[in-house]
């Protein structure tokens, strides 16, 4: 199946944080191609590809969860309150269309104020604490759908733009775990020549609490991780270190204080000796990324961090490149083959 295609797949699927149900059965059904694949119950979804020559193991982490919003209240008119599930872009919710999770068949709007009504006030951005969803139910019957818990999430379909670009809600992280799902159909052409055990981690929850890979790394005895991830791409008025950073320029290479350098040197040599497209992503402190957690997992895991530039992060329509995706696949194929670092 082409990355494409996988990436549409998974896109079209609910898995708010915490709810991650109807991603967990797509994700599962194409890792089950290369590998045998287990829960845990915090959500979590591992596949893993070993060899008989393995003496380390390797964790490739991508998370499944999407961002989205909790219901909080429904009033007496049948309007439903909600609250953030993840770091959802409260900018972009205007008229917004969502759906709840367990039934994608309703359709709600988000509530804004008519500028012809509006006195000045709303031509800002509503806070969260101001927004509310009408189903065009009365209270009695959304009541019959939704309670209080529940989860909704943007109801969009993804689509191509021109040049090869894909546009999406919650490509954050779903294309990473389409480049990962790529890295397992290359090895699993290769097994009798992997010195690692590689244990695919496709982590919940990363966007509320990052429990799916605190728990998850601690689950696997890794001596060296990868999270993947996405980061900001280049678009107007962005200034700054990101203003340089292209689609369809290869993936993110991320140098920071918490990362293994000698992984990071590495990607970035075989990046150049496999005339892999990449770009550098220097941050100064903690990457906001699951490889937070999982390098200070236990006594320690080697990690490194590879993201896909992505536009209009956390919107309901986040844009990658697919080029980038399978950029992102190669290198990672290409290091674990290779052996991966070498350690003085």
């Amino acid at each position: 199946m082409e990355i494409k295609d996988i990436i549409f797949d998974l896109c079209s699927v609910g898995g708010v944080s915490g709810s991650e149900g109807p991603v967990i059965q797509v994700v599962k059904k194409y890792f089950e191609q290369y590998s045998d694949v287990s829960l845990d119950s915090n959500g979590n979804v591992y596949a893993v590809i070993d060899s008989k020559s393995s003496n380390k193991t390797i964790l490739l982490d991508a998370h499944i969860d999407r961002i989205g919003l909790m219901v909080t209240g429904i009033d007496d008119n049948g309007f439903v309150k909600v609250d953030k599930c993840g770091g959802i872009d409260v900018r972009t919710l205007q008229d917004t269309e969502f759906f709840p999770q367990n039934y994608p068949f309703l359709t709600g709007v988000v509530c804004c104020m008519p500028p012809h009504l509006s006195d000045g006030n709303e031509d800002k951005s509503t806070p969260i604490t101001k927004t509310w969803i009408d189903f065009g139910l009365d209270k009695e019957s959304i009541s019959k759908y939704i309670s209080m818990g529940d989860v909704l999430t943007f109801k969009s379909k993804p689509r191509m733009l021109l040049g090869d670009k894909i546009a999406s809600a919650c490509l954050d992280d779903r294309c990473g775990v389409a480049a990962l799902l790529k890295v397992a159909e290359i090895l699993s052409h290769a097994k009798d020549n992997l010195d690692y055990k590689v244990v695919f981690l496709l982590s919940s929850q990363e966007e509320t609490f990052g429990t799916g890979a605190k728990t998850g790394a601690f689950n696997v005895e890794a001596d060296e991780a990868i999270a993947v991830d996405v980061s900001f791409a280049s678009q107007p008025d962005i200034s700054g270190e990101y203003s340089s950073i292209g689609l369809q320029k290869g993936p993110m290479i991320c140098i920071s204080p918490i990362l293994n350098k000698t992984m990071v040197n590495s990607l970035i040599e075989l990046a150049k000796q496999n005339n892999i497209p990449y770009q550098l992503e220097p941050i100064s402190s903690a990457t906001g990324t699951n490889a937070d957690s999982i390098s200070v997992c236990k006594s320690g895991v080697k990690t490194a961090v590879i993201s896909i530039p992505q536009r209009y992060m956390h919107t309901p329509n986040e844009v990658i490149s697919i080029k980038d995706v399978e950029y992102t696949a190669q290198l990672i194929a290409d290091y674990v083959l290779s052996g991966g670092a070498v350690y003085d």
